[in-house]
């Protein structure tokens, strides 16, 4: 049975909520007592009398006032003449009869607010009723008949009237009031920013109801070089390039745990051709970004510009990633022997090479690829050794043969003629006879066609396959040609694409094999242990250096020169020195062929406790230490500790190993330094920093964390909106929504709380905070605490909820909100195939946003890389990305330029330029503010000529 609902009200019979007598106490006191509009004017609506006749008594009244003229009984009654509305009201009588029951105008604002009382509860019975209608509308979507209804109890509960047409003359004497309250300073035209000449050139700050567009380049110049290689979550590795013509790509970036974790960058950055520096470490790792790139340092991150060589900048000491994807064993073996010591140049494969164990290993590897032969060659014993595989002509005539006994066996089988099997297959009598003699073989399709009418499984045909039997050539070089190394040099070897997706045991396997070429594993008089690998491709070298890092392997690139016949010729070692390295590489990988070395390694190694200069945290880390333990001497907490010579641990003079930060971390107990100790991060050192001129650049931003890795070194990627964001919340005290689609809550509130404390964010995110900041971060906190601020991070928010959570917002704060900022417009989506059109639908409703909470609304947009492309890169109003009709729709469009971007050595550096490029309600120009880069605030500039 089925609910039954009954919408009929128990008191239908009952006349709407109303008090006559309050609405006549009310007219009856202003004809009494004039002055007493200005009472009530403020707060008691026309709409709110029941009766018509007040409504137009009232009416008259509030016309009256606003013409600065006397609400007496006669000027009333005057007015009402003028106007042919004496007679409809109840003529003289009905006024005079007002001020008869009227004692005094006392009360009038207890009973002002009375009838609105009753108003508001008509209005409620009225939206009840429309919401109930709206209910039945089920060919309007679910999410819109609840904005409707939401909005019109919203409607209700600011107290607005929401009538449609109104007289001109009503809006003219709000304006008239508008206009005397500035001129006698007691309003501002409009919600101040913070920025007293972009005040002035708004006309006094932000206008309610207002869209207004503020538009920038992201990543500000932060990029790196178009052919900047990214390791991906599957293992595989992609230019930045790519990434930005694929749109996506799951790539590495270090969390505030100092851990590395996936991510997904939310938005892809062409910044066209720029110049770039090249860093190089000492490890022998380079990336090439542009100056204004931020690195991370042990002090936090820092432009390229504002780092010198010596400094130290962090890269992974271990990726732990690794593929799904897997190989035969023995083509990982024949792979690594080619790369290492074959040649992929001439007429078939060749692998030179004097150990017997690798010459029958690759043999064996050969062997499991069809049609082929190994064949040995020492010139006499002039040479080392090399094997050439060839294709083996008389396995293909062995298979043709077998294929045409097979065929005829199975045409008897079926007891079918040759004429009638070339009729079905649409082939001559004679192509099948051949077929049987061995002369030749039928095509793929033939063959498949074939096996079906003779009803047998094609390996009983051809136990190889039909490709196989088919003689087309060295199976090997055609493998290699698919892998796109055939054809290389020694210079030009890379490792496939292929490998680097592999899995963690078929990865050692490779560098296993590889390092049985050109590695090898000594132990010096001195008693250091080395492993290396030694390549004249300057590419390959850096693949096999990132694919140890994998293992966590920290491996050293240098150049060298090295003696070949009768010259000299540049080539790339890589060097293992780092004990912990090493007994990585020993447990994972070892070296086929070179057995007896290493274990001779693993003996030197076993029971050695080894002082390395390696992987040690920056001597800058005592600062924090000494922070942590405050007034406690050293020695007392290296005692405390359990450290040896505990009287003197090198305070401040040497860097410390992260077996000793973790143990004065954990007697501190100090989760932030414990983290450090144990990051994924190694502090490497800058040997050099050179110009590399122009290059197509790209750049990523990531949420939350803004970094990622970029040829195994850890690079970085809404501020002055959000200062106006602060300073309206933070001065006037009102209510500020922010909606982020791209930064999550507690991101944007710790850059606000960075600002507001003057503490680098670094700091804060890794706990690092001296003696002297802890007054300071609890002054900001409090401060924030107080203001207003209220962000949902909400990914992929409508317009529809926004407006629900405004809603709400404005009526628990009990009062207009000061301004809502959406960070970022590109970011939001409307469920339109057609980018433009959704875009400017959504610009559309954000003005009614706008203008039905009556508030300042703030849109974050980018610029299209037009700009990028002009000699003057100041925007325009036509590079808004996908514009639409957002410059149409925006009441203020402010774009933001600052010169140092394009121009380092510019005598404005540290200046950011406040485009005004559309003011609906007045000028446009330009304002000029200071840019503060290290808390990424905005100031005003001081102003001269005393004022």
């Amino acid at each position: 049975m089925s609910e039954q609902l009954n919408f009929q009200a128990s008191n239908i019979d009952k006349l709407p909520p109303q008090n006559i007598e309050a609405e006549e106490a009310i007219l009856g006191g202003i004809l009494l007592d004039p002055e007493a509009i200005s009472r009530v004017s403020d707060r008691l609506i026309t709409e709110a009398l029941y009766i018509s006749a007040h409504r137009d008594i009232y009416q008259a009244m509030l016309r009256l006032n606003g013409q600065g003229k006397p609400t007496d009984l006669l000027s009333v009654t005057s007015w009402l003449t003028d106007h042919d509305l004496l007679t409809r009201v109840g003529g003289r009588n009905k006024l005079a009869s007002l001020v008869e029951r009227t004692v005094s105008a006392i009360n009038i604002d207890a009973l002002a607010q009375l009838v609105m009382d009753k108003y508001m509860r008509r209005q409620l019975i009225k939206a009840g009723n429309e919401i109930v209608h709206l209910g039945y509308e089920t060919e309007t979507e679910l999410p819109q008949v609840l904005d409707k209804a939401e909005q019109k109890i919203f409607g209700i509960s600011q107290e607005r009237s929401q009538s449609g047409l109104v007289h001109i003359a009503d809006s003219l004497m709000s304006n008239f009031k508008d206009i005397e309250e500035r001129n006698q300073g007691v309003a501002l035209p409009g919600i101040s920013c913070g920025f007293y000449d972009l005040d002035a050139m708004i006309n006094g700050g932000f206008q309610r109801s207002d869209l207004i567009i503020i538009a920038g380049r992201p990543a500000m110049g932060k990029c790196v070089a178009f052919d900047t290689e990214i390791l991906l979550s599957d293992g595989s590795i992609s230019t930045i390039e790519e990434i930005y013509h694929h749109r996506q790509g799951k790539l590495l970036t270090l969390g505030d745990d100092w851990k590395f974790h996936v991510t997904q960058p939310s938005v892809y950055v062409d910044d066209r051709e720029k110049p770039v520096f090249r860093v190089t470490t000492g490890l022998g790792k380079y990336v090439e970004t542009t100056i204004t790139h931020p690195y991370l340092t042990i002090n936090g991150w820092r432009k390229l510009s504002e780092l010198k060589v010596g400094d130290k900048i962090a890269i992974p000491r271990k990726l732990d990633v690794f593929g799904t994807e897997t190989m035969r064993d023995s083509e990982i073996k024949i792979l690594a022997y080619l790369i290492g010591d074959g040649c992929l140049t001439g007429t078939s494969p060749q692998f030179t090479n004097s150990n017997p164990l690798l010459q029958e290993d690759f043999s064996q590897a050969v062997n499991s690829f069809v049609g082929l032969k190994v064949r040995l060659e020492t010139s006499n014993g002039k040479r080392t050794p090399t094997l050439y595989v060839t294709k083996n002509s008389d396995f293909f005539a062995a298979q043709r043969i077998n294929f045409a006994e097979c065929l005829k066996i199975a045409i008897k089988s079926q007891n079918i003629s040759d004429r009638k099997l070339s009729q079905i297959l649409k082939v001559s009598p004679a192509s099948v006879f051949n077929w049987q003699t061995g002369i030749c073989l039928p095509s793929k399709e033939n063959f498949k066609l074939l096996s079906e009418t003779l009803q047998i499984l094609p390996e009983k045909l051809a136990c190889f396959g039909i490709n196989t039997t088919i003689d087309n050539g060295n199976s090997l070089t055609l493998w290699l040609q698919e892998l796109g190394i055939w054809g290389k040099d020694a210079h030009a070897k890379t490792i496939p694409e292929r490998i680097f997706k592999l899995t963690r045991s078929q990865i050692a396997l490779f560098i296993n094999r590889l390092f049985a070429t050109d590695g090898w594993a000594s132990i010096l008089k001195t008693g250091q242990v080395q492993l290396g690998y030694c390549t004249v491709s300057e590419k390959l070298s850096r693949q096999v250096q990132h694919l140890l890092l994998r293992f966590g392997i920290i491996a050293t690139l240098k150049k060298r020169s090295i003696k070949y016949k009768d010259t000299r010729r540049q080539a790339w070692q890589i060097d293992i020195t780092d004990a912990n390295s090493i007994k990585t590489f020993i447990s994972e990988i070892r070296i086929f062929g070179k057995e007896k070395a290493i274990n001779q390694i693993e003996s030197t190694l076993e029971g050695r406790i080894f002082q390395t200069n390696y992987d040690t945290i920056p001597t800058e880390i005592w600062d924090t230490i000494a922070v942590a333990k405050g007034n406690e001497p050293w020695s007392t907490l290296a005692k405390r500790a359990g450290i040896k010579g505990y009287t003197n641990i090198h305070v401040g003079k040497r860097t410390l190993s992260r077996e000793r930060l973790w143990i004065l971390a954990t007697a501190l107990e100090n989760l932030p330094l414990q983290q450090l100790a144990d990051s994924d991060i190694y502090w490497d050192k800058i040997v050099s920093i050179e110009s590399m001129g122009f290059k197509q650049v790209y750049d990523l931003t990531i949420p939350v964390t803004h970094n990622f890795i970029a040829n195994d070194i850890c690079v970085h990627n809404t501020s002055f909106a959000m200062n106006i964001a602060h300073y309206i919340a933070g001065s006037s005290r009102m209510p500020v929504a922010i909606f982020s689609l791209e930064m999550s809550k507690e991101q944007l509130a710790l850059r606000m709380l960075s600002g507001e404390a003057r503490i680098e964010s670094s700091y804060l995110r890794s706990g690092r905070i001296s003696q002297n900041q802890w007054e300071d971060l609890t002054r900001g906190i409090s401060s924030l605490q107080q203001m207003p601020i209220f962000i949902d991070d909400t990914p992929n928010i409508t317009i529809t909820e926004m407006r629900s959570q405004a809603r709400r917002l404005q009526a628990e704060q009990g009062t207009d909100l000061g301004l809502i900022l959406i960070d970022y417009l590109q970011l939001m989506e409307g469920g339109s195939d057609n980018r433009v059109q959704e875009l400017s639908k959504i610009t559309r409703q954000i003005k009614g946003l706008a203008r039905e909470l009556h508030v300042p609304v703030i849109a974050l947009s980018q610029l299209s890389r037009g700009v990028e492309s002009r000699t003057n890169k100041r925007p325009m109003l036509s590079d808004l990305r996908e514009s639409g009709s957002i410059e149409q729709d925006a009441d203020l469009v402010m774009m933001l330029y600052r010169d140092e971007y394009y121009a380092p050595d510019t005598p404005e550096r540290g200046i950011a330029e406040i485009m005004i490029a559309k003011h609906r309600h007045g000028a446009t120009g330009t304002v000029k503010l200071l840019f503060d880069p290290q808390f990424t605030q905005f100031k005003n500039l001081a102003r001269t000529g005393g004022y």
